[in-house]
């Protein structure tokens, strides 16, 4: 762990906490720290930020930790992010981890600014950052996908980008849930059938249409079962398949790496969310730079929403989990496309009351 100047960056702005940072006033009133861009050991790491004695009754601080490499001519890229409510009903101390994943040859720098108006005091602020503890060797670099020559470097997730207000289609996917509607969209005999199971292989084969996985000989992964239907089609898009097993996941160590994944049958009913996230992180983990991925999953949609950081992990799947998950994903540079929750009444569910989700993400 070392200590980070927090002020660094614009090391002459005062901050929106009152008695922080330089003696000038800065031209965003809501900024609040900006750390210098430096190197970070290759291999997952984060930033921690402390708020010593905090006394405010409003305000939600935005923190996000951006990438830049230097001499390439690219903008800073958003890769991690996280918001903190500063509000407390006594003073005490506020902290707060971000992780994220650190790529060779890329500097980062974490910032702060709050999202409305404050009556925030603080007797202090620190960052400090924890690097990968092991050896730089024993870190594996996925390999660069062709896929990544077609992505727009000057590209930066706002924050508000995992929220899709629109309904969803079919035939232009997000990360979405099955709907009714959706059914009607399945051409008979491209898939396994007009139900669920039909919904998650026509997504999974719609959205790498759409995002971009449309160049023969590209190396995919099917993770699971699916239809011949299925196979089929990606066969004839020339792409060169394998499939595997989804249990065990892979470890971190793996040298299997493909250009794309998709995991149509999704993951399977596992009562630990730990271990959710552990077979989520890991075949996502198995992508190219560039490359993209789509898993669907099982979720409860009657789960009344709450904070992330008010959520309570249960054996079934929520949407303050799937969103838990997108979060995580950004800290492990991936970017998620948005996430469309839809009314229950819309939604396909089992007998057990649970509906279909997929979460459809690209390595950066």
């Amino acid at each position: 762990m070392r200590d980070i100047d927090p002020f660094a960056y614009y090391f002459n702005h005062s901050s929106a906490i009152p008695g922080l940072g330089g003696d000038s006033l800065s031209p965003d009133p809501r900024y609040c720290f900006h750390t210098d861009y430096i190197d970070v050991r290759p291999g997952p790491a984060r930033y921690e930020l402390l708020l010593r004695r905090v006394r405010a009754s409003r305000g939600e601080l935005a923190l996000r930790i951006h990438a830049f490499k230097p001499q390439s001519g690219e903008n800073a890229s958003l890769v991690a992010g996280a918001r903190m409510a500063v509000a407390v009903d006594e003073e005490q101390d506020l902290r707060i981890s971000v992780p994220f994943s650190a790529m060779r040859n890329v500097q980062y720098a974490f910032y702060g600014y709050f999202t409305e108006d404050s009556d925030i005091h603080s007797d202090g602020l620190s960052v400090s950052l924890q690097e990968f503890e092991g050896e730089v060797e024993d870190y594996v670099e996925p390999p660069r996908s062709f896929l990544a020559l077609e992505q727009d470097p000057d590209d930066v997730r706002p924050a508000n980008a995992l929220i899709h207000v629109i309904t969803p289609h079919l035939g232009a996917p997000v990360s979405q849930d099955c709907t009714w509607p959706q059914l009607k969209e399945i051409i008979p005999g491209t898939v396994r059938d007009q139900g669920v199971e039909g919904w998650a292989e026509a997504l999974c084969l719609n959205a790498l249409q759409a995002y971009g996985v449309i160049v023969p000989a590209l190396e995919g992964l099917i993770v699971g079962g699916c239809s011949d239907a299925f196979r089929l089609a990606l066969d004839t898009r020339g792409f060169a398949v394998r499939q595997v097993d989804p249990a065990p996941p892979p470890p971190s160590s793996s040298l299997l790496f493909a250009d794309f994944l998709a995991w149509p049958e999704g993951l399977w009913s596992e009562p630990d969310s730990a271990l959710r996230w552990a077979a989520i992180r890991a075949w996502f983990g198995r992508l190219k730079i560039g490359g993209v991925g789509i898993i669907t999953c099982r979720y409860r949609p009657s789960d009344t929403p709450t904070s992330s950081r008010l959520a309570v992990e249960g054996q079934n799947i929520s949407r303050n989990e799937i969103g838990k998950w997108a979060l995580r994903l950004i800290g492990d540079g991936f970017s998620v496309s948005p996430l469309a929750f839809s009314e229950p009444d819309d939604l396909v569910a089992d007998t057990e009351g649970l509906a279909r989700f997929a979460i459809i993400a690209r390595r950066m």
